[in-house]
């Protein structure tokens, strides 16, 4: 067994028994939280200040929720059910789930056409919105993204550029790596779990710093082929 397969076996046992031991004790807590909730009235009676901390209290319960949940995800394996998807289509349904600050401005680029790709819809717009909220996450101030889709002779792509401060040398061959962040939050699993689902399908993902200033995270996946 190689050290990628170890390193797999042991992240999908620590998602197991995280996953078991932290979810039971989160629901028992958002349970009570909204008990207590229950028992102070009507939202016009209640003091502003515990009603605040009930809500932070909710927050954070969904993202440690979510956070177990990408834990779990990444520790499955993928397994895609493939057929001919409109990689533009993926690329307006990442985005529209994705949650953009007023201050980010969003550009798209490419053909108005379809470009077929074989992919698992789901999958793979899941990978998108990692690698476009990963763009979010850079720009703290104003700035802008780029989403672009194209194709070449064999493979198509879609490309995530941001107007941040780049990837620093010392990390941009790390950032692909699971639970590797940068960030003083998060798992650092986002962008991980986007190469997992590129290698799923027969392709791959890149990571670069724009000519221009800024990141470029683009995916490439195999076109569809006409029948």
């Amino acid at each position: 067994m190689n050290m990628e397969k170890q390193q797999s076996e042991l992240i999908r046992r620590i998602a197991s028994v995280v996953g078991h031991e932290l979810r039971n004790p989160l629901a028992v807590i958002n349970n009570s939280a909204y008990f207590v909730k229950t028992k102070l009235g009507s939202a016009k009676d209640r003091d502003p200040k515990v009603e605040k901390h009930l809500g932070i209290i909710a927050a954070e319960i969904s993202r440690a929720d979510r956070l177990i949940a990408d834990m779990l995800a990444f520790s499955r394996p993928l397994e895609p059910k493939l057929e001919p998807v409109d990689l533009r289509a993926m690329a307006d349904e990442a985005l529209k789930a994705c949650v953009l600050p007023e201050h980010i401005k969003v550009k798209r680029e490419g053909p108005k056409v379809k470009i077929m790709v074989l992919a698992d819809a789901r999958v793979l717009t899941d990978a998108l919105r990692r690698i476009i909220d990963n763009a979010i996450e850079a720009l703290p101030g104003a700035g802008s993204i780029t989403v672009a889709v194209g194709a070449g002779d064999d493979a198509a792509f879609a490309e995530v550029r941001d107007t941040g401060p780049g990837f620093k040398a010392e990390i941009r061959d790390r950032i692909f790596e699971p639970f590797f962040t940068a960030k003083p939050r998060g798992l650092g699993l986002g962008l991980a779990m986007a190469r997992k689902a590129a290698v799923s399908h027969r392709g791959r993902i890149e990571a670069k710093n724009a000519p221009d200033g800024g990141a470029s995270v683009t995916l490439f996946v195999p076109k569809s082929r006409p029948l």
